[in-house]
């Protein structure tokens, strides 16, 4: 009896989504050096969700930006020892994150960098792709999340 040969074929769509959010943040990663920022991604996700909303609790920011909540507790710790935020608790569980006056200050060049990084991703694909590129991205994370 004659087998056939099959080959793994991967899971294209995910693969390629993997390999997409990586050089992203590879991009991100330097961008945030080349402007002189010493900040993670994680700590630049985390301070724009805070530029955008202000004073809100921990698991918040996780939500905001897709993260799970134990990476994002030991951002912020490292973000209080960088002097960017400061926690306040709420419970014994819980802490409000707020910016400082630090954080406030690099705001313009973290802006900055976001902008860079978003005008290059539509420059490389354009404004229609890119609207629909968001629409699928919007439509997974959001059945995903429920």
């Amino acid at each position: 009896m004659k087998t056939e040969n099959k080959t793994y074929q991967s899971p294209a769509l995910g693969c390629m989504l993997g390999s997409a959010n990586q050089i992203l943040l590879g991009e991100l990663e330097k961008a945030l050096k080349e402007a002189n920022l010493d900040l993670t991604t994680v700590d630049y996700l985390v301070l724009r969700a805070l530029y955008s909303k202000d004073g809100i609790q921990q698991c918040e920011i996780a939500d905001m930006v897709g993260r799970d909540k134990a990476g994002i507790c030991r951002c912020v710790t490292g973000l209080v020892k960088k002097g960017l935020v400061r926690t306040e608790p709420i419970s014994y569980k819980c802490l409000k994150v707020y910016l400082t006056d630090k954080a406030r200050s690099i705001e313009s060049g973290v802006m900055q960098v976001a902008e860079i990084r978003h005008q290059a991703l539509a420059d490389l694909v354009g404004p229609a792709e890119l609207e629909v590129f968001n629409k699928v991205l919007e439509k997974i994370i959001i059945t995903k999340s429920k």
